[in-house]
């Protein structure tokens, strides 16, 4: 049953993302892929943690989250900005995807804290 909640979440961050590429340009749309897919995984993981609810973690951390990101094009584009020795616009591509990513994992699980608990 796991799989099928990884399939379908998969899915649907999978139509995300591809809706983000029509409307925003690369490297963009990726950076908002990235983050937003950081913030649904932290979300998943802690109303996992407090909720009785099983489906939650493969459904939406693995699945729709998983489904969002999309880490290996932030690495095609972080090659192409080796490639053509943009070093600036990389560290500050790489310095701001890898900083709110986290952060925002990091509140989604507080948040999730808060909107279980009604707070």
């Amino acid at each position: 049953m796991n799989l099928l909640f990884v399939l379908i979440g998969g899915f649907f961050g999978g139509a995300a993302r591809y809706g983000f590429t029509r409307l925003l340009p690369s490297p963009y749309c990726t950076f908002v892929s990235n983050i937003l897919g950081s913030l649904v995984f932290g979300l998943a993981v802690g109303f996992s943690q407090l909720a009785d609810a099983p489906f939650a973690h493969p459904l939406f951390a693995l699945g729709l989250a998983g489904g969002l990101s999309t880490w290996s094009t932030m690495a095609k584009e972080l090659g192409e900005m080796v490639k053509q020795r943009h070093w600036w616009p990389l560290c500050k591509y790489l310095f701001w995807t890898i900083g709110i990513g986290v952060v925002l994992a990091w509140r989604g699980v507080m948040w999730a804290g808060l909107i279980y608990h009604g707070i």
